[in-house]
């Protein structure tokens, strides 16, 4: 699952430059993502 990785690298690059709130975002993208893929589809 090459999507979810790409999530965690830009939080990972957005950490390190010191911009938490960026990265709080790719986050919250990623477990939105997440969320919408665990949900049993009718």
């Amino acid at each position: 699952m090459t999507e979810t990785k790409s999530f965690f690298r830009k939080a990972l690059d957005a950490i390190i430059e010191g911009r938490e709130r960026q990265a709080q975002y790719h986050i919250d993208r990623y477990n939105f993502a997440r969320r919408d893929l665990d949900k049993p589809s009718r």
